[in-house]
Formats: structure tokens, sequence, C-alpha cells
């Protein structure tokens, strides 16, 4: 296929993922808003505080699993299927009842997830015994557990940003960092096809180059700059970043997630190079399957939940 009709193709998905993706978050920072003007208690808090955002990310996050399946078995290995749809999904979905739980109740319990992860894995064994084959034992339960972390465990702290953060607010956030994290990949792509020349890792993703990588990183860093100047002016998010000027922190986020966006991105490679394929489906025109367009917000999630709810603390 002509390269102009892959960069078409390209700019029409992601033209209409991003619209769906507004489309949703925005409904879902409204629906939170109506929860502080009902009657405490109702079944209105489940349905209303955080459920779009958790059934878009339950959505894709199987599907990505789905993908990586595919992976393992290209690769002669045999993973749980059952287990990773399973406690994949209970990861993404727990901070979304942990949060509506301690609204209504009071009562929030940290832990949870990591006895989840332990009867997972406890699962899996039980699963490779009844197989009564030892064979390749350890590598099936290790894809098996792998999978479950890599898109349940990861995404669940996007689930975890919008919950933390709350309301409108957590949903704003959400959607900015994942914008600096799509700009980085858009920025490094244009940048890179104009003027790279030095391959990042050519082995690896033999298009990657280091122009294209600091390109993508100086787009990441404008764009959140932009983005939260004017959110902020419209009083959309409350930043505090302990008395640094606020350039300088949506900078720092700009660059954070700038790095890991390109790090999800080599990750992602990794393990399709590993399992021989190129892209990771055909779901999406231009862009191949799910996991090639949620790879570099996989291994963003957990450090913008970290830069928002414990560097620095978005103010309520």
């Amino acid at each position: 296929m002509a390269a102009p009709t892959v960069l078409r193709q390209r700019l029409v998905s992601g033209t209409l993922l991003s619209a769906g993706l507004v489309a949703v978050v925005i409904l879902d920072g409204w629906l939170s808003s109506l929860v502080s003007q009902m009657p405490f208690g109702g079944l209105e808090y489940w349905l209303l505080n955080g459920a779009m955002t958790t059934a878009v990310l339950l959505a894709v996050t199987t599907l990505a699993a789905r993908e990586l399946l595919r992976f393992a078995r290209h690769a002669g290995l045999t993973p749980h299927a059952p287990l990773v749809y399973f406690f994949s999904a209970g990861l993404i979905v727990g901070p979304y009842i942990s949060s509506n739980h301690e609204l209504l109740f009071g009562w929030r319990d940290e832990s949870w997830a990591m006895v989840w992860m332990a009867v997972a894995l406890g699962c899996a064994f039980y699963l490779q015994a009844a197989r009564r084959s030892a064979e390749h034992a350890m590598n099936n339960l290790a894809i098996t557990i792998f999978i479950i972390f890599y898109t349940g465990g990861l995404a669940s702290f996007l689930t975890r940003l919008r919950m933390d953060v709350g309301g409108w607010q957590g949903a704003t956030i959400a959607l900015y960092s994942l914008a600096a994290v799509k700009c980085t990949d858009i920025g490094a792509y244009f940048i890179g096809s104009a003027v790279g020349r030095t391959k990042l890792i050519e082995w690896l993703s033999p298009k990657k180059t280091w122009e294209g990588f600091a390109g993508g990183l100086a787009v990441a860093v404008a764009v959140s700059i932009l983005l939260g100047l004017i959110l902020t002016g419209t009083g959309a998010i409350r930043p505090s970043f302990h008395g640094l000027p606020l350039v300088v922190g949506f900078t720092l986020l700009g660059l954070s997630m700038g790095v890991m966006s390109v790090a999800g991105d080599l990750c992602a490679s990794l393990l399709k190079r590993g399992a021989a394929v190129k892209d990771s489906g055909h779901s999406i025109p231009g862009m191949g399957g799910i996991l090639d367009v949620i790879d570099s917000p996989l291994l963003a999630a957990p450090v913008a939940w970290f830069f928002w709810t414990r560097a620095f603390p978005i103010g309520g």
C-alpha cells in the first residue's frame, strides 16, 4: 500500500479515535458532576462516578490482552486465556469500585490488588496442573501473569488517576496526560520522517531515530505547557507544583510523558519482534491493532498517576 494512503488512513483513524475519546471523557466528567447534586448513598454514585472511563478502559485492555495472547501462541506458548481476561478486568475495575466504596462508606483498602494478583497466580498454577503436563509450565505461568499485569495492571493506573482526582478534574487530568503521551508519538513520527538520520535502536525499531525522539519530546513539552496553561486559566484543573512556576511543572509533565511514551512503544516493539509479527493486529486502519495504539499510554499511566497524586497532588 502506498505511503500516502497509509498516512491518510492513520490521520482519519487517529482523528476519529481522538474525537471519540474526548467525547467519552467529557460525558464522564459531566456525569460525575451530577453526583454532588443527588441524595447521598444511591445507586447513581456507581453509575455516574467514573463508570464511562472504566468501561472504555475495560474494553480497550481486553482487546489488547487478546492481541498479546495471540503473540504468545505465535511464539509456541499456551497461556491461560480465561484467567487473563478475568483478572486483568478485575485490576481495571478495582480502583473504580474502591473509590466509590470509599465515597459511600468511608473505607478503602489498597492491598486488594496484590491479593488479586496472588489469587491469579494460584489459579494459573491450578489450571496448568490440570493439563497434566509440566512442559513449558514456567513459561505458560509467566506469560499469563505478565499479560494480566501488562494490560490490566498498568492500565488500572488510568482508572486510579481518574478516580483519585475525581469529578470533572479527574476526567480532564486523565485526558490531558494522554494527550501529552500521544502527541509525543505524533511529533516523533513526523519529525523523524522529515529529518531523522541517526537510528535510536535499529535492531529493535528500525524507523525510530534520535531526531524523532528529540522532536517527540519537544512536541510533548509544548503541548503540555499550552494545554496546561489553558486548562489552568479556565479553572478546569488546579495544579500545585510546590511553588514551582506553572511552566516548569507542565514541562516536567511533558518530559515524563514523552520519555515513557517512547519507552512504551519500544517495549511493545520488543514483544512484537519476539513473536515475529509486524503489527499487533489490523483492527484500526493505518495504525495496526489496539496494542499499537495504547502501548505508549500503558507504560506512561503509572507515571501520570504518581505525578498528579503523589509528586504534585492536584488541588481539589
